[in-house]
């Protein structure tokens, strides 16, 4: 079993380009049976390692570790790899239509998962670079997909604002290296520690790290993602939404880990909180149903962000939990908002009505999704944002801040939820894989809500008892926010003013942007020298 890690990259990439060269239906299957296999040598893998406490490597090549490519698997990674297999298993499940003409999709697919698991376990800079480039690439052919303009457009916007972003990260990189001598990320964390003049170092981080605040969407070079989610076939959106967003946030958490400079951590924790109240009020001008998706994905990476980026272990459990029930919850909305598109032929939640009398399953489990973005208890949205506002109970400032994103979040769903009632044509006809994918996912939102304690423990070794599903507190707290999320809704933004017709038609140029990641640059610059 100790050429796992390298099986579990190199499996999905080997059937990808078995069926993109064979162009028979029967070869389409492999990628199931890839899968498969990926499935059963990540969980034997994981019953190996689980009794281990050191992380394990692989030193490819029996180079030397300073200049060899190394992957490396701990308890954080692992949990990633279990997470990114389950959410392709969904994916290939509702895309289960494709299977028999669709081979380019399906390579693109199980291309971007190899390349995805091996991000998650490499431990060298450049590696990391490289992964997250093909990424990109990848990300950008599914993106338009489609062929029509719009998605073109979308997908060259992504492409070239993430490729522009990530020469910062190599121009950080270089400075690494020429402190360092290595790009191994566990030596590069012992060199840095024991390197007096850290003013190079904090120069290497910033880049670095802008560039990783363009891949994770913070504020304010955020712009290209409603584009790219928008534009992206529903399955793509889901994923994209899902996890591969969070390939900027793992960065972000490996990365501090590295460099350990805890002068920003108060900063990342602000530039979250901007973060989330700009897609809150971005989502609530929109009027596109996987638009107000977007932005409040945008929300939620500010949440996660507040959380990992704290010292404090509560509550970076708290944000490191939140990804993962993020993914649950937005690839369930983003694959339920793919069917009511695909069946009423319109976006705009103005114009659809009758959903829940026209799809009930597909409606119960995007009620569903909207609990659990909304903290609801017994469901797994609620738990994070709880461990977070625990951590922040000895800080009524922070607990406000936490009180406006939860309920700017509620406002925005409370606005959605009005394509469920009103009137509809006869039921439509069912699709038994959009079920099965739509329902795998609302059970894991609700077993993540109900058994969070066992589940956390065993995935992270962390005991969050102290948070109680059956304390009446939390059901009062959030249909108090719920009310009074209703009353801003009626009140204000059912009424669409023309400063929120105004945001909603804020189109932000390809050098706007290019500016905003300069500014950014400079910002943290100057944060630095404070």
């Amino acid at each position: 079993m100790i050429f796992t890690p390298i099986y579990l990259i190199f499996i999905p990439i080997i059937s990808s380009m078995i069926l993109y060269l064979i162009h028979n239906k029967y070869i389409n299957y492999i990628v199931y049976v890839a899968q498969f296999v990926v499935t059963v040598l990540a969980l034997k893998y994981y019953s190996i390692y689980n009794g281990l406490i050191e992380p394990q490597r692989i030193i490819l090549g029996d180079w030397n570790e300073r200049i060899g490519i190394v992957l490396k698997n701990d308890q954080l990674s692992i949990a990633f790899i279990f997470l990114s297999i389950f959410i392709w298993w969904i994916i290939l499940i509702y895309s289960w239509d494709k299977r028999q003409k669709d081979f380019k999709f399906l390579f693109f697919l199980m291309f971007l998962e190899g390349t995805f698991l091996g991000l998650l376990q490499t431990n060298d800079l450049f590696n990391l670079f490289i992964f997250i480039e093909i990424i990109t690439i990848i990300s950008t052919i599914l993106i338009l997909y489609k062929k029509d303009g719009y998605s073109v457009r979308a997908g060259l916007y992504y492409l070239l604002f993430n490729s522009a972003g990530m020469i910062f990260y190599l121009l950080g990189l270089i400075l690494v290296y020429n402190v360092s001598g290595t790009l191994n990320i566990d030596i590069v964390a012992q060199k840095i520690s024991v390197v007096r003049d850290t003013s190079f170092i904090k120069l290497g981080y910033i880049l670095i790290m802008a560039s990783i605040g363009v891949k994770s969407a913070f504020f304010p070079v955020f712009n290209w993602l409603p584009k790219a989610h928008g534009a992206a076939p529903s399955s793509i959106s889901a994923l994209l939404s899902g996890l591969l967003v969070k390939s900027g946030l793992y960065a972000f958490i490996r990365l501090n880990d590295m460099f350990k400079i805890t002068d920003f951590y108060n900063f990342f924790f602000f530039l979250g909180f901007f973060t989330a109240i700009c897609g809150i009020i971005f989502a609530l001008s929109q009027k596109d149903i996987k638009q107000i998706l977007a932005f409040h994905t945008i929300s939620q990476i500010g949440i996660m962000l507040m959380g990992i980026s704290s010292q404090d272990s509560k509550i970076y459990i708290g944000g490191l939990m939140h990804i993962f029930n993020h993914a649950m919850f937005k690839s369930l909305l983003f694959m339920g908002s793919g069917a009511i598109i695909n069946i009423y032929g319109i976006r705009r939640i103005t114009d659809i009505r009758g959903v829940f009398k026209r799809l009930p399953f597909i409606s119960i489990c995007m009620i569903i999704g909207m609990l659990s973005i909304t903290g609801a208890p017994l469901f797994n949205g609620f738990i994070s944002k709880s461990i977070i506002k625990y951590g922040f109970k000895e800080s009524n400032i922070k607990s406000i801040m936490l009180f406006i994103i939860n309920l700017g979040t509620s406002i925005s769903f409370i606005k959605l939820s009005q394509i469920f009632f009103g009137k509809s044509d006869r039921k439509a006809n069912r699709n038994i894989n959009v079920y099965s994918s739509m329902f795998l996912l609302a059970t894991m939102c609700t077993i993540l809500g109900v058994y969070y304690g066992p589940i956390t423990m065993k995935l992270f070794g962390v005991d969050i008892s102290y948070i109680s599903i059956s304390n009446i507190n939390y059901f009062i707290n959030y249909i108090f926010t719920m009310i009074v999320g209703y009353i801003i809704y009626k009140k204000i933004i059912e009424k669409d003013y023309r400063i929120i017709k105004s945001i909603r038609h804020m189109n932000i140029s390809f050098g706007t942007t290019n500016f905003l990641l300069l500014t950014f640059i400079f910002i943290m610059i100057l944060w630095s020298t404070l």
